[in-house]
């Protein structure tokens, strides 16, 4: 089936790459708002303007996926899925082959799961996530939905993670730990107890930053 991609940036090369060699899905276009569509192709495919994009993949035709980052705590991501899906888009899911996973595990609508990634039994993954490159999921974790976990973070058994969080490069949350949402968990950070919500949390064990909400608010823009 074709997919359509959301973004031209490098994350949607990345999954038209992976979608290509590593799924059912053939990358069929990719599409942006039209205030960013700079050229008419990107790595080789057709950009389209999300706002009249039915005119040339209708719903029925296409699946999509939004593979993008942790702009404003995923909020970004979580705007464009509901958006596409009110005009009837469904959306795709892709878990790689080079991840372990576990039989019962399901990944929900709009999921990225890349390579090298370990989740463990009775882990659970909320809908419209993205788990990079050799993140590992420990047994019993419920990651919320919108989350954003990059390369190599570790999430202990048993913890909880809330929606719209980010856990940064090579972070650790350890077992049984509950981060609120809206979290950042900044690279490299080691968090041994809960969290407050709307928190910037660095250094190993992790403190909430300083920083004030205008700060928060400038580093989720």
């Amino acid at each position: 089936m074709d997919i359509v991609i959301f973004g031209t940036g490098l994350a949607a090369r990345l999954a038209a790459y992976v979608l290509e060699h590593d799924s059912p899905y053939r990358p069929a276009a990719f599409t942006v708002h039209e205030r960013y569509v700079k050229a008419p192709e990107f790595a080789g495919l057709p950009v389209r303007r999300f706002e009249d994009l039915e005119r040339t993949f209708p719903p029925e035709q296409v699946a999509m996926i939004a593979p993008l980052g942790w702009t404003r705590m995923g909020a970004f991501r979580q705007e464009v899925v509901a958006a596409a899906k009110a005009r009837g888009y469904r959306f795709a899911n892709y878990v790689s082959s080079r991840a372990l996973t576990w039989a019962g595990f399901a990944a929900g609508e709009n999921c990225m799961v890349y390579d090298g990634v370990i989740i463990e039994p009775y882990a659970r993954i909320g809908e419209n996530c993205i788990v990079r490159a050799g993140a590992a999921l420990s047994h019993d974790v419920e990651l919320g939905e919108h989350c954003f976990v990059a390369p190599r973070a570790s999430i202990g058994g048993h913890a909880r993670i809330g929606a719209n969080c980010v856990l940064g490069a090579n972070s650790t949350v350890t077992n049984g730990v509950k981060v609120a949402p809206r979290c950042f968990i900044g690279a490299g950070a080691v968090v041994t107890a809960d969290t407050q919500p709307d928190g910037i949390y660095r250094g190993n064990p992790a403190r909430r930053s300083p920083v004030g909400v205008d700060g928060f608010r400038k580093l989720n823009r």
